[in-house]
Formats: structure tokens, sequence, C-alpha cells
């Protein structure tokens, strides 16, 4: 019972069954009544047009004087007598009939066997003369609320001009003969069969319409119960174009995109407690060694442990720089620099780097070149991106150094001489801890957060870093920010 009431089926059922028994219901009514008015507007015009002769006594017998038909309207036994002078039922013979008494039923009574006899049945309690306008003048004074109208013209074309007056008839309360009885209820059993066929097609409509939508939200909800789960394989396969089959498509991205980012951090603590590892072993061997008086606390191993130590902090540095990437964003405070001081200030520092080496360093880059940055990050920037080419280029070799200006942009490019990436390597250069281990491997020394560094901070700066070959036969990393207005 509370999975009936809870269902999404059962209301969608409902919603739809009871809309199309509520539209089929006020159609089958409204039907009904146009019907019965109809029926009733036929059987008035099949009676009016029994009233030729009355038509043409009531044309010869009127004023042209503009008294019309003054004597009619005199006394309602005057009309009376008129009627039953120059009317006549189907049955009999029209025409004036015999001497009758006044007191005998109009029409000379009615015709046997049929409702007729009724008095609200009778002829004479309907019938109304008008005149040109629409005027009482003689007949009957009550309305009902349907009444069909008979021109009475002076001419066989009637038009505005020759019409003198109307005869009025008004509908019965009930049907006439029991055979209007039998027909309008035959009509109202067709009706209410098309109504009860409506609504099972309905219904039948609704279940499928519900069952429709209903099998990809249950497919979704066994997605985002997997999802939930932890699991992010789970893929929706069925295919649609409306939108469920949008949201299913969005679904799909999702679970592929969490499936990644999961993958990602559980490869970023592994890479991350790995890196972290190295050093530390390094620097407890060296001081277990001391301790156990192994080595000696000379300047040679105060040397090792204190790169053990640096190591450490770089790591632990470009690890937090990518957390807060990720988190909150940078902390940097831009101002108006020139790029190519920047680079300059960079540069002073690899270069006895690349000389001892045995590595060359070329620069090209005009005198100034203004941007907007954070001083201490840009300049980061280029120092990751020398010391990467130091570390993985061969000897001999050489580094160059570029900056210009495109448009709106300014290019920064370090290149280098071989060795080269793969292909397929190259768009995973910016992922952390990646390394080309064909030719950047772990024991050129690098933690392979380097390149991750300089995409968050160049990002920061609203920034783009690429990765290409270089036509020195090496890597080819090229940095875009805007450039400052003046």
């Amino acid at each position: 019972m509370i999975f009936f009431r809870n269902s999404l089926a059962v209301r969608i059922f409902l919603a739809i069954a009871a809309t199309s028994i509520v539209i089929v219901a006020i159609m089958a009514v409204l039907v009904a009544l146009s019907m019965r008015d109809g029926f009733a507007r036929y059987i008035l015009r099949s009676e009016l047009a029994r009233f030729d002769t009355l038509e043409q006594a009531l044309i010869l017998s009127h004023d042209i004087n503009g008294s019309g038909w003054s004597d009619l309207a005199a006394t309602p036994m005057a009309w009376n007598d008129y009627v039953r002078q120059y009317f006549s039922p189907p049955d009999l013979p029209s025409g004036p009939p015999p001497d009758r008494p006044l007191g005998h039923p109009p029409f000379g009574g009615p015709p046997p066997g049929g409702p007729q006899g009724d008095d609200s049945f009778m002829i004479g309690d309907r019938l109304i003369l008008l005149g040109p306008d629409g005027e009482w003048i003689a007949g009957s004074t009550d309305r009902s609320g349907l009444i069909e109208r008979r021109a009475i013209c002076s001419e066989a074309v009637c038009t505005d001009q020759n019409v003198l007056g109307y005869l009025g008839l008004n509908a019965p309360i009930l049907a006439q003969t029991a055979s209007d009885t039998f027909f309008l209820r035959r009509q109202y059993a067709s009706l209410a069969l098309s109504a009860l066929i409506a609504i099972l097609v309905s219904a039948g409509a609704a279940i499928v319409v519900a069952r429709y939508i209903l099998t990809p939200i249950r497919q979704l909800e066994a997605g985002a119960k997997t999802m939930a789960s932890g699991d992010y394989s789970f893929r929706i396969g069925l295919k649609r174009t409306d939108e469920l089959g949008q949201l299913i498509d969005h679904y799909n991205v999702l679970a592929a995109t969490l499936e990644r980012t999961d993958k990602a951090e559980r490869e970023w603590i592994s890479n991350t407690s790995h890196e972290l590892q190295t050093p530390l072993a390094t620097l407890r061997a060296q001081i277990e060694a001391v301790q156990d008086g192994i080595r000696k606390p000379d300047p040679e191993t105060l040397t090792q442990m204190h790169a053990a130590i640096m190591r450490l902090s770089r790591l632990v540095e470009d690890v937090k720089i990518l957390s807060h990437s990720r988190e909150m964003g940078l902390s940097t405070a831009f101002h108006h620099e020139d790029l190519c001081d920047i680079a300059r200030a960079s540069v002073s520092v690899a270069r006895q780097q690349m000389y001892d080496k045995g590595l060359t360093l070329t620069i090209d880059m005009p005198d100034k070149m203004p941007i907007v940055c954070d001083r201490l990050r840009i300049g980061q920037v280029i120092e990751n991106l020398l010391q990467n080419a130091i570390r993985y280029t061969n000897v001999p070799g050489s580094v160059r150094l570029c900056v210009q200006c495109e448009g709106d942009m300014v290019r920064l490019s370090v290149e280098d001489t071989p060795p080269a990436p793969r292909n397929e390597d190259l768009p995973k250069l910016f992922d952390r801890f990646f390394r080309a281990e064909s030719s950047r491997s772990r024991a050129h020394g690098g933690s392979g957060l380097g390149l991750s560094v300089c995409k968050a901070i160049v990002e920061s700066h609203n920034g783009t870093i690429t990765a290409g070959l270089s036509i020195r036969g090496g890597l080819c990393v090229t940095v875009s920010l805007p450039k400052a207005s003046i």
C-alpha cells in the first residue's frame, strides 16, 4: 500500500487517467447537450414545415395598410379559431374543417397511439405569431429555452423587405414520440460507450507513458546508488534523444569524470607518499649513520643531509601550491611588472648550472614586456622551465628562452635539444607526477610536479601553457599571458 501511494508510476498513471476521464466526461456532456439541442431543433423545423396552408392564409389576411393581423391579436380565441381553421394534423385533411365546437381540442385532437395526446405536446400551446421585428402578436406567451421561427413573406423569395412576420414554435418539454425517445436513448448509449472506450484507451496510454518515463529514471536511480557506494564504473546504455536522454548523457559524463578524479586522487596520494618517502629515507639513513658512528657529521655529510631536506621542502611546497590551486586558488599579489626583467633574474640563477653541466643558453627578448602578474609566481614558472631543461637535456646541448608579443598576449617559450618526449606523452606532461620514463626519468632527480605547478600558476594568471616538440629536437614549452595595457 505504501508503494502504491509513493510510486511515481502510479502517480503518472492516475494523473493522465484522471485528466483523460475529466476531458472525456466534459466532452460527453457537451456532445449530449448539443445532440439534444440539435435533435429538438430538427423536430421543430419538421413541425414548422407543416404550416404551409396557415402561412398562405396569413399572407392573404395581412393588412397591407399597416395594421397587420390586428384582428388576430384582438383576443386569444380569434387566434385559436384561425389556426384551427387553417391547420390540421398530418393524418387529417388541411383546409377549413367542418363545424366543430369551440371547446374541441385544437387542431382536431391528437393522433392516436402517441404521446401527442399530452397537453404539453399540443401545437396550440407552443405556436406564436410574431411581427417583422420579432414582437409578439398572438399565440402562446410561454417561452421555452429553444424556439424556431418560420418567416412569412409576401413573395416567394424572402428578403428583409418583404417579411410580414414570423411563425414561432417553442420546443416541447419532453420528446414528442416514443420513437424520438428511443432515438435519443440509443444516441446516449452510443456516446457512453464511446466515452468508456476513450477512457480505457487513455488508461492504456497512461500506462505506456508512465513506463516510458520511468525506465530511464529507474536506471538513473540504480546508477546513483552505485555511485553513492563509491563505484563510478556503472554506465547507462539507454539511448534517447529527449530530456531524459540528455540527463542520462550527463550522468555518464559525471560518472566518467568522477572515475577519473577518483583514480587521479588515488594516484596523487600514492605518488605523493612515495615522493616524500625517498628524501625522508635518505635523511633517516644519514642521521642513523651519524648516530651509530658509521659516518661523522662532517661538511660532506651535512651537505647531503641539507640536499635531502631541500628536496623535501621543494616537494612539500609544490604539493601545497597544487592543493591551493584546486581548493581556493593561489594566493597572488598582482602588480605591473616587466616580464623580461623577471626572466633575466631567473636566467642569472640557472646560468651557472647550465655552464657546469655543459649546456649553452640563448636569450631572445626585447628590453621590456609589461604584464600584470605576481612576480614571485611567474619567476617560479620560468625557473621551473629552465630547471626542467637543464635536468633533461643531453650534453652537449643548448637551451633557448624567447619572449615576444603577439597581439594582446605575451609569449614566453623555453626550448631545448634532444632528447624529446614521445608524441603520445605530450598531453600528459602537465599531469602530476608524470614522467616520460624513456628519457625524463626519476633518475634525473625531478619530482614530476614542476610542470603541474607551472600550469596551476599560469592558469591563476588567466594564461595558458602548452608543450610541443622543438625545432631543436627537444621539448618546447610555451607560456601565454595577457599583455598589460599601457
